[in-house]
């Protein structure tokens, strides 16, 4: 929790040349929800203060309950935002946030020259994306988006539980469980 706070007040490098946008749910009509308006905003953020524009690299493929991929979604919503065509890339493929850094990685080693990638992702997810990145290979900077008050509790305990189901934090957290049960019972 303190990371993901910590994520929103520490400054950012710039000149970026892609930033991932990893997808979530779309509304029924193929629009963005505000989830994940709020990530295509502050990559619109990054793309804007950049010295040298970046390239937009929206993620997420198409749900079995969705007229669109997520990654058109975005596109369609960053093109609405006043992005040109030539400055987004989509990956539209990617089911979870380890595929959409798998293939957004391959999709962007597949172009020349230099690749200082930054992720855009809500707050609450950048750590387990990042730890994701680290796995891969991949060199990213991680960027948090806003995330309403109101979504924070469930959305910690599902990053909780997911970074918790990597078989070494499993392991740590069932010998730390045990030992505070232990101290109780030895009580």
């Amino acid at each position: 929790m303190f990371y993901c706070l910590f994520l929103q007040i520490i400054p950012h490098k710039r000149d970026f040349d892609y930033v991932i946008i990893h997808g979530s749910g779309l509304h029924k009509d193929g629009t963005v929800t505000q989830l994940l308006k709020d990530r295509c905003d502050k990559a619109i953020e990054v793309y804007r203060k950049d010295p040298s524009p970046p390239i937009l690299v929206p993620s997420g493929s198409q749900g079995a309950d969705e007229v669109c991929s997520e990654a058109m979604a975005m596109k369609n919503y960053l093109l609405s935002q006043g992005i040109p065509e030539n400055r987004i890339e989509m990956e539209g493929q990617s089911t979870t946030t380890w595929e959409n850094l798998k293939f957004s990685k391959t999709l962007i080693e597949s172009f020349p020259g230099r690749h200082y990638v930054a992720l855009v992702t809500s707050n609450y997810h950048v750590y387990r994306a990042l730890r994701y990145c680290s796995k891969l290979n991949f060199s990213c900077t991680g960027i948090g988006a806003r995330v309403a008050s109101y979504y924070w509790p469930s959305a910690l305990i599902r990053e909780f539980v997911a970074v918790h189901r990597e078989p070494k934090h499993l392991i740590l957290f069932l010998i730390g469980y045990v030992l505070v049960i232990a101290s109780i019972l030895i009580r």
